[in-house]
């Protein structure tokens, strides 16, 4: 028994991390340049914000200028014009990921309707739109939840966020995360087991009190 139960352990844990194992700071916390309580310019190629490359046209790094979905700093993904962001990470081969990042706008200006195309290395492109309302402002930015999902063609995976809005008001971008998504049927092997088990701890316990 006690052997069953360190394999089903194993089981549960060996097929399908909780986490791409380096990707890091989706909240853009850590930052060399400190946007304070306004924000920073960033330029394409800039890499001041831990583990992210900045590209395309630039970002602004925004700080307390307006409302984080995560902790206290966001970003604009159009400086003055369309730019981006890109991190790389550990995946593995033929691993199923789930991407979750938060979308506002910046409200200072037009269009209201900030689009954003994601993009991981060797997977499909997707595009998502958040449109500014009347009552999205800097301390209420309306932050909503998008999801993008891909499987991993090598052992490392770039994941990028570019803006498709050309003017200096674009898509604000705020709390990614990066979560490996477990197969059905892996699933299923794993709750038969931890099943199985269950029924044999329940039938040993009942022969040891037949037997006293």
């Amino acid at each position: 028994m006690k052997k069953l139960l360190i394999a089903l352990g194993a089981l549960a844990l060996a097929p399908f991390p909780a986490q791409a194992a380096s990707f890091m700071n989706g909240s853009f916390e850590m930052g060399t340049n400190d946007p304070g309580a306004g924000f920073v310019a960033l330029n394409t190629g800039d890499t001041s914000i831990a583990g992210w490359t900045v590209g395309g046209a630039g970002i602004d790094y925004i700080g307390g200028y307006w409302q984080a979905a995560d902790g206290v700093r966001s970003i604009d993904l159009s400086q003055l014009d369309a730019g981006s962001v890109a991190q790389t990470f550990d995946t593995l081969i033929g691993q199923a990921y789930r991407v979750t990042f938060f979308l506002a706008g910046n409200p200072d200006g037009a269009p209201n309707a900030k689009t954003v195309l994601t993009m991981a290395s060797g997977g499909a492109s997707q595009t998502d739109t958040f449109t500014v309302g009347a009552g999205n402002t800097h301390a209420n930015m309306g932050w909503t939840p998008f999801t993008y999902d891909f499987v991993a063609n090598g052992l490392s995976t770039t994941l990028s966020f570019a803006s498709q809005t050309g003017t200096p008001y674009g898509p604000a971008l705020d709390n990614v995360s990066v979560l490996a998504v477990p197969e059905p049927a892996a699933w299923a092997l794993l709750i038969a087991g931890f099943g199985f088990a269950g029924a044999a701890l329940r039938r040993r316990r009942r022969e040891t009190f037949v037997a006293a």
